[in-house]
């Protein structure tokens, strides 16, 4: 089960967002309620979504807190790197799309393309280094 936390927080989600919603004050929403299994159907309205902010939060933590060890082929430098690109990639998916106006069709569009290549970039990194993601 998705848990809001600090590193959610400084993205500018709230407790109250999807797909966290306060279950104490809608307990009677059916999407809110946990079924058998232990899932909220709220949690998977936008799985990728869902997925991407766990991801991005453990990630977070696991660089934070549990960065004691790196592949044998990389240095540790290069280990912190690569996180930090994974991060950087989830992170983006999760924030929303702001349209800087100010900006030509041409150069939103150019970073629109950027943004796009970093994601692809860090999520390639998370599927190499899948199994190195423990210390």
């Amino acid at each position: 089960m998705l848990k809001y936390n600090h590193y959610l927080q400084e993205l500018g989600i709230k407790p109250t967002d999807f797909p966290f919603g306060d279950y104490d004050e809608i307990d009677c929403d059916p999407r809110y309620q946990e079924d058998e299994e232990g899932f909220r159907d709220a949690e998977f309205w936008s799985l990728d979504y869902t997925l991407a902010c766990y991801i991005y939060s453990h990630l977070c933590y696991f660089r934070d807190y549990c960065l004691v060890a790196h592949p044998g082929y990389i240095t540790g430098e290069q280990w912190a790197n690569y996180l930090n690109k994974m991060i950087k990639a989830f992170k983006l998916y999760i924030e929303p799309d702001e349209i800087d106006y100010t900006k030509s069709e041409e150069e939103r569009r150019q970073m629109s393309k950027n943004k796009e290549k970093q994601i692809k970039y860090g999520m390639r990194l998370f599927i190499k280094y899948f199994g190195y993601l423990w210390y």
